[in-house]
């Protein structure tokens, strides 16, 4: 009896174990791009509304939104989601969603900081960059739980 209890606790063990080793967050992502289009009702009233961005057109505003939710077992912390800003469009300043922390990179993602902090150096002037010149968009959120989700968006201007 009392072997039989043993072996019942080490099987236990052994499925306590592997079920930890299997716990783990999995934050999943898909970005949608949108644009405004406005509609004229026969009456003159002007409607704004959402849809998905298929074309762009010079001068173009594009809101890029990045859904995340964390389908794992165990809370996501310190979670990095990171975008690039799209060739041919520009940075708008100030339309990052305050969701965590948010930095910029202006070497294709290799390094980010926050934009009064991204500087690089010409004929030996340190300058600063500006949002033209910003290549990705990261956020650093603390903490994503299980089963959560949610957004970060951000703007750019078609050149």
């Amino acid at each position: 009896m009392l072997k039989q209890a043993k072996i019942v606790i080490l099987a236990m063990a052994v499925v306590l174990m592997a079920t930890a080793a299997f716990a783990a967050p999995k934050v999943e992502i898909k970005i949608r791009a949108e644009k405004a289009k406005i509609t004229v009702a026969k009456d003159g009233t002007k409607s704004t509304k959402m849809v998905l961005a298929k074309n762009f057109a010079p001068g173009e505003v594009i809101h890029y939104i990045v859904l995340y939710r964390n389908t794992g077992s165990e809370d996501a912390t310190n979670a990095v989601i990171s975008d690039p800003i799209p060739q041919g469009t520009v940075y708008i300043p100030g339309s990052a969603s305050e969701t965590g922390e948010v930095s910029f990179s202006i070497d294709g993602g290799k390094s980010f900081n926050r934009p009064a902090l991204l500087t690089y150096q010409t004929r030996g002037e340190k300058r600063v960059a500006s949002p033209e010149e910003y290549t990705n968009i990261r956020w650093v959120i603390n903490r994503i739980p299980a089963g959560a989700q949610g957004k970060v968006s951000f703007q750019v201007k078609v050149k």
